[in-house]
């Protein structure tokens, strides 16, 4: 009873504060006995978003009165389209001075979009509807705006903005070129922006932005290069290839400045954009040399000028003290340069002796510097040896082609290149590394596949014509069948043998791969075409093959490296 009626007592005395609160003789208390909770960035957002609809409607709705007064010639067209443009960059000055408040970026980054959205199509239509401007002039507009864009991006670390210009110079400026055919001033401009995004993603390291740069001076050089083949465009195609030759020059410059003398450590853009400049740039060079305007030996030789330059980074000392991605991005240029550029002015049997040379070169330096990359590019060397010189085409027909006239004869080019991976094989290369970890030894069972295929081929060559008249007529198809098996049962255990030795243990994964293929070809060839007494052969081979790789493969390890 007495708990009810103290319950009574104390609701009646809030009725009494209430009424009293009411009737303006107590104040209000301040509610401050629990803390609000603190808004989120999403809460913000949410917020401020009517706010931000209602600005960008009435900048919208500005725009189009000026469009409006334009039209009915209320000004004239030229003044029209210059108030729009003042217009336009004036949000670009709202923008710059809004996002000086940190509170405030969001709506600067908005103001900077609007300006964007409403400066490019104003000047892709100032050229081909109201025919104010030129094509020229209306792409020199629009780099100096994004200029002043960038500019503001930059200075008030607005990334957004940033991005909205790329991208919007891109699209602008290519709407540009379609519209008033000015390929060549559009071109430079797109090239300069890909440059300027590259070096503020260096600057700021705003991750991402200089890819879209990127697309876009690659896309328009490639355009040229395309249109340079057609009628409807005045675009000569040497003139292309000039483009294409700086957008890949003032990239690979950027590179250099910035990996070389910055000391900063390659990223994956630049080997990818080293790449697809690389690639503009030879399709455009042999856009040119077909339309008769340039020569494809000039070309190599510059190749080969830009390789010597490549590997001389390479090896520089501020390069070698580094073991890092710096010099497999380097080394691996100066490869792809050589490769190309003296695959372009030498004959094929010259191109494919001078890089057997290269590949032992390479061996030699992988020994004495310790460096997987050089391992490597020795067997990159060695294969596009064996495919330029036709031994690794000859040695497939040899080992599982089929007999005839067509036979392949015994050349001095593949002998000079089998003998080269040979020798590759006997100098000492890098093949431990807690950087590649078991890719490591991936070159040498490259080159030892590549010395099984080679000799094992040239063997083949030599022997079945004399004995199984394998360029006749008529060969005997059981003895050659005999002949290219004991060829592979002995190379299998070759392999086996040799990786006992601690310079060749990735044979022990050759061997038993090999007598696999010597098995799906006894029944592939030596049982449909073989006689008793060939029969015989072929088995006695790849049993005997089988039961020696067996026993030393599962002898102990091989013997580690003094």
């Amino acid at each position: 009873m007495k708990d009810r009626i103290a319950k009574l007592e104390s609701r009646l005395a809030k009725v009494e504060e209430r009424l009293s609160i009411l009737e303006g003789e107590k104040p209000a208390k301040a509610a401050v006995d629990e803390p609000l909770p603190e808004s989120t960035v999403a809460d913000r957002l949410v917020s401020s978003a009517p706010t931000h609809i209602g600005h960008t409607l009435l900048i919208f709705g500005g725009a189009y009165l000026l469009r409006a007064i334009t039209d009915f010639q209320f000004v004239p067209t030229a003044i029209g389209i210059f108030m729009g443009a003042t217009y336009a960059v004036f949000w670009l000055f709202m923008a710059y001075r809004k996002s000086a408040v940190e509170a405030q970026r969001t709506t600067a980054a908005i103001l900077g979009g609007l300006s964007i959205v409403l400066i490019m199509p104003l000047l892709v239509e100032a050229t081909q509807h109201f025919k104010l401007l030129t094509g020229p002039q209306s792409a020199i507009a629009l780099a100096i705006y994004c200029s002043f864009a960038l500019g503001v991006a930059l200075k008030r670390n607005l990334r957004t903005l940033a991005w909205l210009t790329t991208a919007g110079g891109v699209v602008t400026g290519l709407a540009v070129m379609v519209v008033s055919h000015s390929a060549y001033v559009v071109a430079t401009i797109l090239i300069l922006l890909g440059l300027a995004t590259l070096w503020i993603a260096y600057t700021k390291d705003w991750i991402g932005l200089q890819w879209l740069g990127a697309a876009g001076a690659n896309g328009v050089v490639l355009g040229l290069v395309a249109l340079s083949t057609t009628e409807q465009w005045s675009i000569e195609p040497v003139t292309a290839a000039v483009f294409a030759t700086f957008l890949l020059l003032g990239y690979l410059v950027s590179f250099v400045y910035r990996t070389h003398l910055g000391g900063h450590s390659v990223a994956m853009f630049e080997p990818l954009q080293a790449l697809a400049a690389s690639a503009v740039a030879f399709t455009a060079a042999v856009v040119a040399a077909q339309a008769g305007q340039f020569g494809l030996g000039l070309m190599g030789i510059l190749s080969i000028v830009v390789g010597g330059s490549a590997y001389s980074l390479a090896f520089s000392p501020e390069t070698r003290r580094v073991r890092g991605r710096n010099f497999f991005f380097y080394s691996t240029l100066g490869l792809l340069y050589v490769l190309v550029g003296s695959g372009l002015i030498l004959p094929h049997t010259a191109a494919a002796t001078l890089w057997s040379l290269l590949a032992i070169t390479m061996a030699i330096l992988s020994g004495r510097t310790s460096r997987v990359a050089l391992s490597l590019q020795c067997t990159l060397l060695l294969l596009a040896a064996g495919i330029y010189s036709g031994i690794l085409s000859t040695g497939l027909q040899a080992l599982a082609g089929d007999a005839g006239p067509g036979w392949p004869g015994l050349q001095g080019n593949h002998v000079v290149v089998a003998i080269a991976t040979v020798v590759c094989l006997f100098i000492p290369v890098a093949q431990r590394s807690e950087r590649w970890g078991k890719l490591a030894g991936v070159p040498q069972l490259t080159v030892l596949a590549l010395s099984v295929w080679e000799v094992g081929g040239l063997i083949v060559v030599v022997m079945a014509p004399l004995l199984a008249g394998a360029a006749t007529e008529e060969p005997n198809l059981s003895v050659l069948a005999s002949v290219r098996t004991a060829v592979l049962s002995v190379a299998s255990v070759t392999l086996a043998i040799s990786s006992r030795h601690w310079r060749w243990p990735e044979a022990r994964w050759l061997a038993y791969p090999l007598l696999i293929l010597v098995a799906i070809k006894l029944f592939a060839e030596d049982f449909p075409h073989g006689h008793a007494a060939t029969l015989f052969v072929s088995l006695a081979f790849v049993g005997s093959a089988v039961l020696l790789v067996a026993k030393v493969i599962k002898r102990d390890r091989p013997v580690e490296s003094p």
